[in-house]
């Protein structure tokens, strides 16, 4: 998420307003306390949002979405164990949101769990073999194991997915360049820089010598 303008902060507040009103006259909603959650979390109001989430859960237990998006609060404030129990909740729920998979993918490589992470992001390939998110995630894993054949192939077939992504760019201009070639390495930094991704100034320097 990123930072409002005033503009932005007075149109999500109205929001938050309207799906107010509509709690208060459907108060036995879950859907109602969702879209409410939905709301403050776009506010960046996450503890009200966890509420109205916990509540949307108290009414359709089954609603593995509101764990997801639980688990996606927790994950950015860092709380990675928050995050995967969360997850896999919701997995219990509806084992196709891939968003769960990825999710506590991304916690455990936090955690410094890469096999676990490297697990979890493959689960989610099941689910969608063209997920960007995981072959990203893949990518940014084998990166940090040292095996960059994979960590090409997998943030190459981020890339053939959605061309925009500039941080697969730059992934695979530093695998490239552990790989000992600079001339790959230079043309995906330049790629990653035109899709507005910021490359490392001290990386740039090492390819450029």
């Amino acid at each position: 998420m990123t930072d409002q303008t005033s503009t932005g902060a007075s149109s999500g507040d109205d929001t938050i307003e309207r799906v107010q009103q509509t709690v208060s006259e459907a108060p036995d909603s879950a859907s109602a306390h969702y879209n409410l959650a939905l709301a403050l979390a776009r506010s960046k109001k996450f503890d009200q949002a966890i509420a109205e989430f916990r509540m949307a859960l108290r009414l359709k237990p089954g609603l593995g979405e509101a764990h997801i998006n639980i688990g996606g609060i927790l994950l950015e404030r860092g709380d990675f164990d928050g995050c995967i129990e969360e997850s896999l909740k919701a997995l219990e729920f509806r084992p196709d949101l891939i968003q769960g998979c990825v999710n506590i993918g991304i916690a455990f490589m936090q955690k410094g769990m890469m096999e676990q992470a490297i697990d979890s992001f493959h689960k989610a390939l099941a689910i969608n073999p063209n997920s960007v998110a995981a072959h990203l995630n893949l990518g940014n894993a084998y990166l940090a194991l040292g095996d960059l054949d994979k960590s090409v192939e997998h943030n190459t077939r981020a890339l053939e997915i959605n061309p925009s992504f500039g941080m697969a760019q730059n992934n695979l201009a530093v695998a490239w360049f552990h790989k000992g070639d600079k001339e790959k390495a230079r043309h995906h930094a330049r790629q990653a820089e035109a899709l507005g991704y910021a490359v490392h100034s001290d990386f740039l320097k090492l390819i450029e010598e």
